[in-house]
């Protein structure tokens, strides 16, 4: 047995680590140029450690995990933790050598009980090797308890954490994606949900344990302490098993569900917290009714929903019980949004992570279309573009930076899903959505890419390999340029030319004809790099046409000069900035009518807190198209307004400066 200085030895050395790479984390997070409250908690670290990376072996695929019962007493001074847990499963056909589970080294394994009997086991490199019970033809089931203790080592995201608020002790868990395993021994895989989890706490009676599921009980022991049951019986992942503990005000609100059915919900809140939160938790409700409306109902009907305060910035949706760290609609509709996409359906490997943040940050999205309008969402997705490189398809899920990757896990996820939207229409799309969220193989279990798009070529008998391939697989983004013109028989010939290099991408385009009297609406079919349009017979010459004008592409688009054509309009026409966004110059040009003769004009440029920028006086100007060019090479990234004043009118652009 190990001596108590061991222990203190490794306990310190915890401490400092974990509290080095909270301290990285912070930093990183500080320099992310969102709302980072709007973010889970998991986004840009970048640290390498061990239980980050999948140990799935051979033998743990030959298993299949049906219970967990996760018994232990928490010591607070010694922040150690006492206990055993029965693991239940079954074997197939092929039947395994070990049964093996993951368990970090640092922790304690006492003994191992099968059938009323201790047995043997190794325990090395954070596996548990337990032999396999004698070979039964066509399969067995089993079940083991094991007994351990020890203090967890800080981990990943911070797994099992011994922490305060206010000077007042409070334990919390974070374990995606591979930190179950520090303080308790599991198949610790997204692939395999048991079907039950029961976790069985005993701690300082003047605690109070948070934990997925429902509490089945709460025991007062008459020694100072007490003891929580509670029971998750909808199936669940190793990642999403929580517990928190601290003096919490506790309050309640119910959900009525779509066909009447009632489901508590629960918010454990820091005391000096609770005026701080409560506005945004109570729009809770409102937010479950409006997913519930597009997703389906709320998936653990049966059970609760609520959120639990933690230790640490951002938010863990812990099924049926996320953990909060911040208290913003985003956020709190980002965690919602998992309860689906990340909860009911989890993605079978963090190669997909994608299936679960893509539609958590498509979640929050929603929430402000329905909260703040049609002008909200596409503000939205405005703000959460990204235009660099990489794939949304984690290649090598090793580092909790590569697989929450902030600009592809999440920003270009979530646009890829409000894409797909675009594609298949708001009847189609929100009908898939249900029905993956209901499909008999993937609700309350796993799923891969391919399953998605599956279903989604199911119920819209669309082919969409090309989509998936192109933005889940491949890199960037079109580059669009668009010209007309009108031929002899006054028919719209539009041209529209891919730019990029690295791969040409097949959408359908919505394009915009203005006319003096009507506006016309198109959707052609778009894959080439070079590709001409004949949109028919114009009554009158386009004032100006736009391509995808209501912001269903991540794209760029450059509008060239239509030759000797000019709009026979009689105001001011302001055409959109290209690039934009851009990098470090941009051009904005409008068109001054010949009516107009010379006029006045000059350009303002201001920063995001209105703080003026760049002023260009223009003096007088002809007639015709006009162009103002702007190079930022001193401004910092972010969201800039181009104002033009002209003939006693004002006329407001935004652009996006990425550095």
């Amino acid at each position: 047995m190990r001596s108590t200085h061991y222990y203190n030895f490794m306990k310190s050395l915890n401490k400092i680590l974990f509290q080095f790479i909270f301290l990285l984390n912070n930093i990183l997070m500080s320099q992310n140029s969102f709302d980072k409250e709007a973010f889970c908690t998991k986004i840009n670290s970048n640290f390498k450690l061990s239980s980050l990376q999948s140990t799935l072996t051979e033998e743990q695929e030959k298993i299949d995990i049906t219970y967990y019962k996760i018994e232990f007493e928490i010591d607070m001074e010694t922040e150690q933790i006492n206990g055993s847990v029965i693991v239940n499963g079954s074997v197939g056909i092929n039947e395994p050598d070990t049964i093996e589970l993951d368990f970090a080294d640092g922790m304690i394994v006492d003994s191992i009980h099968f059938m009323g009997e201790v047995i043997a086991f190794n325990h090395e490199n954070s596996m548990l090797k337990i032999p396999a019970p004698a070979s039964i033809p066509g399969g067995y089931d089993f079940s083991f308890k094991i007994f351990y203790y020890g203090s967890p080592i800080a981990t990943g995201f911070g797994s099992f954490n011994f922490d305060t608020h206010n000077n007042i002790d409070h334990v919390w868990t974070l374990s995606e994606p591979y930190g179950a395993r520090t303080w308790w021994p599991c198949k610790d895989d997204p692939s395999d949900k048991a079907d039950s989890v029961d976790i069985i706490i005993t701690l300082p009676s003047e605690q109070i344990v948070v934990s997925n599921g429902i509490l089945v009980e709460e025991l007062d022991l008459g020694d100072g302490r007490k003891r929580y049951h509670w029971s998750e019986r909808y199936p669940i992942c190793t990642y999403l098993v929580s517990v928190t503990t601290y003096p919490y005000t506790v309050w309640y609100d119910e959900y009525i569900g779509l066909n009447g059915d009632t489901l508590p919900l629960e918010y454990y809140v820091y005391p000096d917290h609770y005026d701080l939160v409560y506005d945004n938790y109570l729009l809770t409700n409102d937010m479950m009714e409006v997913f519930a409306q597009k997703f389906g109902e709320y998936p653990f009907m049966g059970e609760k929903y609520g959120h639990v305060e933690f230790g640490r910035g951002g938010g863990m949706e812990h099924q049926t019980i996320t953990s909060m760290g911040g208290y913003s609609q985003w956020l709190i509709a980002h965690e919602l949004g998992h309860q689906w996409w990340g909860d009911l359906i989890t993605c079978s490997s963090f190669h997909h992570i994608w299936l679960n943040e893509g539609f958590a940050r498509f979640s929050e999205a929603l929430w402000d279309e329905a909260y703040l309008g049609n002008e909200a969402y596409k503000e939205y997705w405005q703000n959460h573009t990204y235009y660099g490189p990489g794939t949304i398809y984690v290649e090598n899920p090793e580092t909790a930076g590569q697989i929450f990757n902030g600009n592809l896990t999440y920003n270009k996820a979530g646009w890829t899903v409000h894409m797909l939207r675009g594609v298949m229409g708001d009847s189609l799309f929100f009908t898939t959505l249900k029905s993956y969220a209901n499909n008999d193989s993937l609700a309350y279990a796993s799923a891969t890419t391919g399953d998605f798009q599956s279903v989604c070529e199911d119920i819209s008998n669309l082919d969409l390999n090309d989509f998936f391939q192109q933005w889940i697989y491949g890199e960037y983004y079109p580059k669009y340029s668009l010209s007309w013109q009108l031929n002899d028989l006054d028919e719209l010939i539009v041209t529209i030319q891919q730019n990029q290099t690295w791969q040409y991408f097949h959408m359908p385009i919505e394009l915009k004809v203005i006319l003096s009297s009507e506006e016309l609406f198109f959707t052609i079919d778009n894959q080439y790099q070079y590709q001409e349009y004949n949109l028919g017979v114009m009554n009158s010459i386009p004032l100006a046409i736009q391509l995808d004008p209501d912001g269903w592409i991540l794209k760029e688009v450059e509008y060239l000069n239509s030759g000797n054509i000019l709009p026979d309009i009689k105001n001011i026409l302001v055409y959109p900035s290209y690039p934009n966004p851009f990098n470090p110059q941009t051009a904005f040009k409008y068109f001054v009518p010949v009516d107009l003769g010379e006029i006045q004009s000059s350009v303002r440029i201001f920063n995001l807190q209105g703080k003026l920028v760049k002023q260009i006086n223009n003096g007088l100007v002809k007639p015709g198209l006009n162009q103002i060019e702007w190079n930022a090479s001193g401004q910092s990234t972010g969201t800039y307004f181009i104002q033009l004043e002209a003939n006693n009118q004002l006329f407001t652009q935004k652009i996006q400066l990425l550095k």
